[in-house]
């Protein structure tokens, strides 16, 4: 229920496809469905943390923004 509108680049990750995946298996346990919350614990929520791990720009400002303004 959303639109898209862009894509982004945030940087380029020094981590190879193992480390991505072992960073994603970390945050898939720290990060379960049932504790999602739409003002603090939500998918941007995740794409920062997520971001910050792999080392590249996390995202920026305006995008939290956009998913209160889509309902």
């Amino acid at each position: 229920m959303y639109t898209y509108r862009e894509s982004m680049v945030l940087g380029i990750t020094n981590f190879s496809k193992l480390n991505v995946n072992q960073i994603l298996q970390e945050l898939s346990r720290e990060w379960p469905g049932s504790s999602y919350d739409l003002l603090s614990k939500n998918c941007n929520h995740f794409c920062d943390e997520f971001c910050e791990r792999l080392g590249v720009q996390k995202l920026p400002a305006h995008i939290g923004i956009l998913v209160l303004t889509n309902f």
